[in-house]
This record gives C-alpha cells, sequence and structure tokens, in this order.
C-alpha cells in the first residue's frame, strides 16, 4: 500500500457506491453486485470504530486467554485440595494444557468455516459464550478430574477458540499500516487477563472455595464478555448469499515457503519452553517453600510482563523488520532461562526472572500477524491460523515435558547429588 492511499484510508470514511452493472469483491474473495446501494465503511488504521474493535477484542482476549493464562493458580489447588489430590500432576496438567491446545489449533478448522459462511461467524460467537459459560458452570459440579479435562479443557477450549478467532479474522479488515500495534494491543489482553484471574482466583479459592470460584468466574465472563460481542463487528458488509459461490478457494501454497517453515518451527520451539513457566511458576515457588500467594503473585507479574513486552514489540514491528523481534525475543530469553532462572531460589530472583522472562519472552508473539501478512498478502488468516497451530502444538508438549522431567527428578534418589533441590542449579 502506497503513503498516499495509507493516508486517505486512515483519515476518511470511505463510500462504496455501486449500481446495477458493477461487480464488488471484499476481503473474503467474494464477487457480487448490488443495485443502486451506497455503503458507508468506517476508516480504516483510525476512528472511533477501529479502536472500538480494539478495546472490545481486547476485553475478549482478557476472557478467553486469561483464564487458561492463570491456570497454574488452579493447577496448584487442584493438586492439595480434595476433592483431586493424590492425582498425579501430568494428569492434573492435562486439564490446562489440553484446552489451551485446543484454543490455539482449531484456527485451522475455523479457516475453512470462516471462509465459505463469513454470515455465520456473529451467531457463532453468541452460542460460543453460552457454551463457555455452561461448561464452567457444570465443571463446578466435578468429581474426577477427567470431568475437568472434558469440560474446562475439551469443550471450553473448542468455545473459547470459536468465540475469539473472528477478532483476527475481521482484524486485517480495520487495520493495515498499524496493524502490528494494534494486535499487540488486542494480544495484550491475555496478559492483563492473566494478572488479574490469578489473584482473584487465589482470594475466592482461599473463602469459598473450588466450585463457587469457578461459578463466580462463569459469572464474569458471561457479562464482559456479553459486552466485548457488541464492538467486535467486521468493517465490511458480508456478501450476499449469492454470491459466496465465487469465493476462491483458500490457498495453501504458502505451506512450502520458506519463511512460514522457519517461523513455524521457531514458534514451535519458543513455545515449549515458554508455556510451561506460565502453567509452573507458581508450583516452582511453592516447591521451593514460598506460600501460595507468593506463587499467584509471581504469576500474576509474568502475565503482565508480557504485556509491556507485546505492546513494545508490536510497536517495533510496524517500523522495523520482526525478525529483529524474533532474534531479540529467543536469544535473551534462552540466557534469562539459563542464567537467571536456574539460581532462582530466593523470592527476589523469582520475580526478577518473571519480570525479564515475561517480558523478552512474551514480546514474541507480536511477530504473528507480521509474518502472516508477509507469508499470504491477500489472505493472512489462513497461515495465522497455522501459526497458532504451531504454538498449540507446543503448548501441549512442552508443559507435557516439563511434568516428566520433574516427576523423574522428585524420585530419583540420585537427583540431591547430581545438584538437584532446593540449594542446586535449577532445583525445581
Amino acid at each position: 500500500m502506497s503513503s498516499a492511499s495509507s493516508a486517505d484510508s486512515s483519515t476518511s470514511s470511505l463510500k462504496i457506491s455501486s449500481f446495477s452493472t458493477d461487480t464488488h469483491s471484499d476481503i473474503y474473495g467474494h464477487k457480487f453486485m448490488r443495485k443502486e446501494e451506497t455503503v458507508d465503511l468506517a476508516p480504516v488504521d483510525s476512528g472511533v470504530q477501529a479502536w472500538t474493535f480494539v478495546f472490545c477484542s481486547f476485553i475478549l482476549e482478557s476472557f478467553v486467554w486469561g483464564l487458561p493464562f492463570s491456570y497454574g493458580v488452579f493447577q496448584q489447588w487442584y493438586l492439595s485440595n480434595p476433592p483431586f489430590e493424590g492425582t498425579s500432576e501430568a494428569t492434573i496438567n492435562a486439564i490446562g494444557t489440553v484446552g489451551l491446545g485446543i484454543l490455539y489449533m482449531e484456527g485451522i478448522l475455523l479457516a475453512f468455516i470462516f471462509q465459505r459462511f463469513p454470515h455465520w461467524l456473529r451467531p457463532m460467537m453468541i452460542g460460543s459464550l453460552v457454551v463457555c459459560v455452561t461448561s464452567m458452570l457444570i465443571s463446578s459440579f466435578a468429581t474426577k478430574v477427567w470431568h475437568l479435562i472434558l469440560l474446562q479443557g475439551v469443550v471450553y477450549g473448542t468455545a473459547s477458540g470459536c468465540l475469539y478467532m473472528p477478532v483476527i479474522f475481521w482484524l486485517s479488515e480495520w487495520f493495515h499500516v498499524r496493524r502490528s500495534f494494534a494486535s499487540a494491543i488486542i494480544f495484550s489482553g491475555g496478559g492483563f487477563g492473566g494478572a488479574a484471574f490469578p489473584l482473584a482466583a487465589n482470594y475466592l479459592l482461599q473463602r469459598v472455595g473450588f466450585r463457587w470460584t469457578i461459578r463466580t468466574i462463569a459469572l464474569i465472563v458471561a457479562i464482559f464478555g456479553g459486552v466485548a460481542i457488541i464492538g467486535v463487528k467486521p468493517r465490511l458488509p458480508i456478501p450476499p448469499a449469492s454470491s459466496r459461490k465465487t469465493a476462491p478457494p483458500l490457498d495453501f501454497s504458502f505451506l512450502k515457503s520458506p519463511v512460514f517453515i522457519s517461523v513455524g518451527i521457531t514458534i514451535v520451539l519458543q513455545g515449549l519452553a515458554y508455556v510451561p513457566v506460565s502453567i509452573y511458576i507458581p508450583s516452582f515457588a511453592v516447591a521451593l517453600g514460598h506460600s501460595r500467594l507468593s506463587g499467584t503473585l509471581a504469576l500474576s507479574t509474568f502475565n503482565l510482563a508480557t504485556v509491556v513486552g507485546q505492546m513494545i514489540c508490536g510497536y517495533y514491528c510496524d517500523l522495523r523488520p520482526y525478525t529483529h523481534v524474533m532474534l531479540f525475543s529467543s536469544v535473551l530469553s534462552s540466557i534469562l532461562a539459563y542464567a537467571l532462572w536456574g539460581f532462582a531460589h530466593s523470592l527476589t530472583l523469582i520475580f526478577v526472572f518473571v519480570i525479564m522472562f515475561g517480558i523478552i519472552g512474551g514480546g514474541f508473539s507480536a511477530i504473528w500477524t507480521p509474518a502472516a501478512s508477509e507469508i499470504h498478502t491477500s489472505q493472512p488468516f489462513p497461515p495465522f491460523a497455522f501459526l497458532c497451530g504451531a504454538k498449540g502444538l507446543a503448548s501441549i508438549l512442552g508443559p507435557s515435558i516439563a511434568a516428566i522431567l520433574h516427576h523423574d527428578r522428585v524420585n530419583d534418589s540420585s537427583a540431591v547429588h547430581s545438584g538437584a533441590g532446593p540449594h542446586g542449579w535449577g532445583g525445581y
């Protein structure tokens, strides 16, 4: 897009006037004809409607992603309180990782649905919110771990993905030049939610128990999710049914692109290391003798730090190549994990680590939208969905591997002699 056209689209509303002989196409690729109709389009990259979309998407992100990102608090509770205490750590871990993995990975399937049935998106969001709330309410009566895996993992993960993914699909309609910055603001909602939910959940768990905590959270999700849906809407009109047969098929040639392959592999590797931190930080702090509240605060601080990283990196990606962020985030995160977390046995060092790792590692997600736009300029949603799928794979494998490693070290009598334990390097 030229600078002139960018300026025009950013500062003024657009009108599409067409008559019976005019043919138009939208971002779905549908071609259709309008009869003596004028459509007022909101401006791109600016204006009240565009930033309302961002604000409401931010709220939706806070609740859809904030709850899975705060799962570490619930995991610690499930492991040490009835009726789930005594269950293996790997089994409890599956509740959060299954939900998070599905939430990331289902975008691949939704790409087909959105392309073929764009008129379904709004009803699907409303129905998905109802399913999310219902699954949470029913899970409050759970007595077995598999109940939680099914309701909080499979059902909630699937429904919340259907609730959230239209945000990504419509983002390219509202923002072009400032897309990375707008997406960073939206994505930071997960960090804000991940900071607020652990504190609220820890408070409620201590006072009203597991069941009423889940019911209270379900009510909050229903209220704020319903408000957010009002402002999350497309900028372009949905094409009429008669034009949907002309929509071009999704182009998956990008799957062979070296850029897509390299970015996808990097996201998997980064996710293998990043996701276990958000899940295990509360357990890590408690295992070193600190209070459960200290673990909760560490998780909230970590998620809040990711907001800072996403905002900085998102702004940078609009000005410079996103590959700079990939290199900076990956290298420094590795150094922090090796040199700082390994020796973080005091509460001070734990907080220093989560702040720095959250800012530097959390900012990595800002590269997704510019990378998807470079991989496929005309259809950025399919590559974005596949990149989400790569993160989903890592979200399942990373914590599962971490649980196995932790279990082996705890039960290995030679671990003490190899430097493990509360005073050695990487004691947890």
